[in-house]
């Protein structure tokens, strides 16, 4: 199983005329992170990304019942129960944990995953093959706007026109390391862009912090 909050590896494929990502190669580990978003109640999610940059007018929903007096609430109803909803459990899969609310035990040499219950080799940087959504068995292809496949089997350049319509296109390479301040930033661009890499990773201040390898 996957350390708590354990950093990940991106490969991006960028198309440097155009300044956009064309899409990235990622592990079993990057692709459950993003599976487990749509796992998180929309009450932890206004909190990650708050509620004044929220799109439309769930933010001042949120705020509403942050704001209101407990005179008006019913009788043994705490707040949390709305602005800090129960994430499942499931999200604790996820080698990531944006909300902070899953904690997980220190890890062992070898022990049963607090997940699943199988039995498997355990250490600060390894993951339960059993857990998380997707299998480990692959390299994964995610686009701009976060479509996820199975990394497919064709050639590079087909694969490249496939993505760029232009024959002279010029590419770069790039590895990105996806901590907490990235993961945030990818969740609150997906409420918001269908372009979500570009603007995680080329145009934002955030892609001067993420640290390449």
């Amino acid at each position: 199983m996957a350390a708590y909050n354990s950093k990940m590896t991106l490969k991006l494929l960028i198309d440097a005329g155009s300044n956009k990502i064309l899409f990235a190669e990622a592990e079993k580990d990057f692709i459950d992170f993003m599976f487990s978003l749509l796992l998180l109640p929309l009450g932890s999610v206004i909190k990650l990304v708050a509620p004044q940059t929220t799109l439309g007018s769930i933010g001042k929903l949120y705020q509403s019942v942050e704001n209101m007096n407990g005179t008006y609430l019913v009788p043994n109803l705490n707040k949390s129960t709305l602005l800090q909803p129960t994430v499942s459990a499931l999200v604790g899969a996820s080698p990531l944990h944006l909300t902070g609310t899953i904690a997980t035990p220190k890890p062992k040499k070898t022990g049963y995953c607090e997940y699943c219950q199988r039995q498997v080799n355990i250490s600060d940087c390894n993951t339960c093959p059993d857990c998380g959504f997707v299998k480990e068995v692959v390299t994964y292809m995610i686009t701009d706007d976060l479509e996820v496949t199975p990394m497919p089997a064709i050639s590079s350049i087909t694969l490249i026109n496939r993505f760029s319509l232009k024959k002279d296109v010029r590419l770069e390479e790039k590895a990105v390391i996806i901590g907490m301040k990235e993961g945030l930033a990818l969740l609150e661009a997906s409420l918001k862009s269908v372009t979500t890499l570009t603007d995680v990773f080329l145009n934002s201040s955030i892609k001067n912090a993420a640290s390449s390898v």
